[in-house]
């Protein structure tokens, strides 16, 4: 609903299962499609941020579409499972893996993979440096890769923030307290 962004989206048992972002109605009224960030992403980025002070998004480096009946029928993909892959970044993780361009995704780390959204969040539960198993169609054949996903600067390298990097970025200025600043 509006105003409801950030708040707890639960199930009948009162279980936490994601945090409420955003709803789309035509009205403007508390009617239409919600959406919600799920419970294990919102662990991951939380985890991130106390950790390392900003969240590590684990890139695979693929262009990806939903496999529908006329991309299938274009591609001559017999199954309407999976995420076809329309492009493989140069240098990324899904190239050095094997994936090529006109794979199928059908499942990271034994999960089913449905739709874009699903291939999504299957990978943002992961790091830079994670190795996550895929499982892809390429013609008839099944394969079974490993992939080890790369960060936005193309390496493995988890990155924590600098508090005064950051600090200085907006303008502000820090140094340590000498003793006689502290008893001041």
């Amino acid at each position: 609903n509006p105003g409801n962004s950030g708040g707890a989206l639960v199930n009948l048992k009162g279980e936490l299962v994601g945090v409420n972002t955003a709803i789309a109605s035509p009205t403007g009224s508390y009617s239409g499609y919600s959406f919600a960030v799920p419970v294990g992403i919102v662990k991951k980025v939380m985890d991130d941020l106390l950790k390392y002070g900003e969240v590590q998004r684990g890139l695979l480096g693929i262009s990806i579409q939903d496999l529908t009946s006329d991309l299938a029928k274009e591609k001559g993909i017999k199954d309407l499972n999976g995420v076809y892959v329309g492009g493989v970044n140069e240098k990324g993780a899904a190239e050095e893996a094997g994936i090529k361009t006109g794979d199928v995704i059908l499942k990271i780390d034994g999960q089913d993979i449905s739709n874009t959204s699903a291939l999504q969040e299957a990978i943002g539960r992961h790091r830079p440096g994670d190795k996550v198993g895929i499982t892809l169609l390429r013609g008839d054949k099944t394969l079974e890769l490993v992939a080890t996903l790369k960060n936005k600067m193309g390496n493995t390298d988890v990155v924590k923030l600098d508090d005064r990097k950051f600090l200085a970025s907006l303008g502000a200025e820090f140094a340590d307290l000498e003793a006689g600043e502290k008893k001041k």
